[in-house]
């Protein structure tokens, strides 16, 4: 009742305003409703078997230009398809094609505009209509537009109109929308609310005409390369890559003083690397960590065919191989560290006892080497080696220290130094760096489960680049591949990895807390 009494009122202002009133669409609103009809009439003839050839090549006025529109071939090549296409069982209608469920959908559509014209003025083409006249009709076309929506999702058919019809539907489903707030509006008497809905669906109407008249983005495919062309463009590839190594190659015959140079630099530096690995006791071939990333390099530059590629990657591979045994040899003094932190409050405890039953610290080494597992029984045996070497003490217990990368190692060792040197309670001493390391540890555990969250986030922010980098490679590996392949591509590879890795950096380091 309450809505008939609106509709009533509706109906008596309209009668009182006049004429006046009576216009409730403005003329560039009536001109995208007349466009849109003539559309959705095209639309529904296009996929129509028995349409004339003058639908094929159809003009027509639209908001006062002269338009133009030329069916594409691809729509013949399609509705062949559509047509013979099954995709819908109906009881009353039987079997039901591809195409009848499109033409249904854009066929209401057309009736809507119809409708909607009713209510132009006369002198526009219509009846005057008021739209509260029209509850019924517009009712019952939101009904039948929703089950035919509904039949084009439940039959799948987002792939039709060579892959438009996932757009499509998206347009449609937004006017089924404005369908449903055209009904709020009339019984609220909401004028603009009425003409913003019915103006919104002429738009998105012809919003779906366009998307079967144009092709998405207008993309056209690269034209592949003929054999002979890509055997020819491969050869001189290699040739390029050939000349290359052979301008290398002159370049280092012309300055053979300054190779040797370099040479005897790379040879100190891999004998410098070899020393420390021998100090953390490892046997290393450290000619393989550099020579294999620039060999892999090299290999990869060649297979990518690409000269800019070739010489970006050689370039990574050297600089990745010069830097391999320094972060390599870091992180396995890390590791090692931590794993004489974790065994050190046994040897302290080893060693306090052995000074308790008389004995001194160099006796106390000898125990922790005999007693314990390596790295820390390593340690404290090469320190006796050391010692009875000639060595004074306190100098390979310093010796130690450079080797191992451990704080309270450190603690340790400084206090065996000043216990020699001016004397003291080294068991006192033993005894409070024991309680020290149980007190850090739990501090460290603790801090640990604190920024746990940081160092989740620093890795995320890292990795997801490149997993979404590697999707868009499964996805679409040619265009991604020749993007990447130009100076341009490179740059920004090169720029992402720089600024991915400072945004680690810094979000590692805002939970990184030192104990």
């Amino acid at each position: 009742m309450r809505k008939i009494s609106k509709i009533i009122f509706f109906l008596a202002a309209s009668a009182v305003c006049g004429s006046a009133e009576a216009a409730v669409f403005t003329p560039r609103q009536m001109d995208e409703i007349t466009c849109a009809s003539t559309k959705m009439q095209l639309f529904y003839y296009y996929i129509s078997p028995n349409r004339s050839e003058t639908i094929k090549d159809f003009k027509f006025k639209c908001k006062g230009k002269e338009i133009r529109y030329i069916m594409p071939k691809w729509i013949d090549e399609a509705l062949v398809q559509m047509t013979a296409k099954k995709v819908w069982r109906d009881p009353e209608e039987g079997e039901i094609s591809e195409a009848n469920l499109w033409q249904t959908a854009t066929s209401i559509l057309y009736e809507f505009m119809e409708v909607t014209k009713k209510t132009f003025p006369i002198e526009k083409g219509g009846s005057n209509i008021q739209p509260a006249l029209l509850v019924k009709e517009y009712s019952d076309m939101k009904i039948r537009f929703q089950m035919a929506l509904d039949r084009l999702y439940r039959a799948r058919l987002g792939d039709s109109f060579d892959g438009r019809g996932r757009s499509i539907l998206a347009e449609f489903n937004l006017v089924l929308k404005e369908m449903e707030s055209i009904s709020d509006a009339i019984s609220s008497s909401n004028a603009k609310q009425y003409s913003d809905a019915v103006s919104a669906i002429s738009v998105l109407s012809q919003d779906a005409f366009s998307l079967i008249i144009k092709s998405p983005r207008n993309y056209e495919p690269p034209v592949p390369l003929n054999k002979f062309k890509q055997v020819l463009y491969n050869m001189l590839t290699i040739v390029g890559i050939i000349l290359v190594f052979l301008a290398v190659r002159f370049f280092f015959v012309m300055n053979e003083e300054k190779n040797e140079k370099v040479m005897q630099d790379y040879n100190a530096r891999l004998n410098k690397w070899k020393d420390e690995f021998s100090r953390q006791f490892m046997q290393v071939k450290v000619e393989y960590m550099v020579a294999v990333p620039i060999g892999v390099s090299v290999i990869l530059g060649i297979l990518s065919m690409n000269f800019f590629v070739f010489i970006f990657l050689v370039l990574l591979g050297t600089y990745l191989g010069f830097k391999a045994p320094t972060m390599i040899l870091n992180a396995m003094k890390v590791r090692r560290g931590k794993k004489i932190d974790g065994q050190l409050m046994d040897a302290l405890i080893l060693m306090s006892n052995a000074l308790k039953s008389g004995l001194d610290v160099v006796q106390g080494f000898e125990m922790v080497s005999k007693d314990l597992v390596p790295p820390i029984s390593d340690e404290f045996a090469l320190v006796i080696k050391n010692y009875q070497l000639g060595m004074t003490f306190e100098r390979a217990l310093g010796v130690m220290e450079d080797r191992v990368s451990s704080k309270m190692l450190s603690y340790m060792i400084r206090a065996v130094v000043l216990q020699r040197q001016i004397g003291g309670n080294l068991t006192k001493v033993f005894e409070r760096i024991v309680i020290d390391i149980r007190e850090e540890s739990k501090l460290e555990e603790k801090t640990k489960a604190l920024t746990a969250q940081q160092k989740i986030q620093s890795i995320v922010v890292g990795l997801m680049p490149w997993v979404m980098v590697s999707v868009m490679f499964m996805f679409q590996p040619d265009v991604m591949i020749r993007f990447y392949s130009t100076p341009l591509g490179m740059f920004v590879l090169v720029f992402c990895i720089v600024w991915i890795g400072i945004g680690m950096k810094v979000v590692s380091s805002l939970g990184k807390i030192r104990v």
